[in-house]
């Protein structure tokens, strides 16, 4: 009797074995879990950061070049002049420098426009050197890029404030009242312009608003 006795105390029973091996399903079940958690969280965190990568980016570029445009008047097909600045709901339209290390410097033409990729829509900008001669429509330079910068876009809106026209003309400065509007074409260039991006499956972007250093065309 007693040797059976010894004999059972040196092994396990099969409770203890059925016991053993769920605490162990829940252990691997409890890791299994943890490091699908991680996973995910790595990832989000990953495509959080290059959420705000791309918005630092495209807001960089944004705000450097449009901030720093040119305002000059140029001549269209008609051999009239114009503001070379022009803004719409969905485009913009406007001359900046390129740093002198890119293509020689000078000034170029930027056109922010959306167009139609694969079923959805990006903004574009097309960059072409400037002309502002009588002759500049007979013959257009091909640009020198033309690329995405905002891919998936859903909603893109520009606005520009600036003052008030009364009767086709501008008040006194001591006296302007400005608003918001949706399309600028005057030769006073707007005190501030306003664009708002929604990309495809995301929350809006924060409201970019640039303020041109110099106001006035020459």
């Amino acid at each position: 009797m007693s040797k059976n006795i010894r004999r059972s105390e040196n092994g396990f029973t099969l409770i203890e074995v059925l016991l053993a091996t769920t605490l162990l399903g829940i252990m691997m079940l409890l890791l299994t879990g943890s490091l699908r958690i991680g996973a995910d969280s790595w990832e989000a965190g990953e495509e959080r950061m290059a959420k705000a990568s791309r918005l630092f980016i495209v807001e960089s570029f944004l705000r450097r070049h449009i901030a720093s445009l040119v305002p000059v008047s140029g001549v269209n097909s008609s051999g009239e002049m114009e503001p070379s600045f022009r803004g719409t709901a969905n485009t913009l339209s406007y001359v900046a420098p390129l740093p002198d290390q890119l293509e020689g410097g000078g000034l170029y033409r930027f056109d922010l426009y959306l167009k139609e990729q694969d079923e959805t829509k990006e903004l574009r900008v097309s960059i072409v050197p400037y002309q502002s001669s009588p002759d500049a429509h007979k013959s257009q330079p091909k640009p020198i890029d033309d690329m995405a910068i905002v891919e998936q876009i859903s909603d893109l809106k520009f606005a520009y404030y600036g003052p008030v026209m009364e009767n086709g003309n501008l008040p006194p400065p001591d006296g302007q009242s400005g608003k918001w509007m949706n399309a600028w074409r005057e030769y006073q260039l707007p005190t501030l312009i306003r664009i708002d991006i929604e990309r495809e499956g995301e929350d809006p972007w924060p409201t970019l608003i640039i303020a041109p250093k110099t106001l006035m065309l020459r």
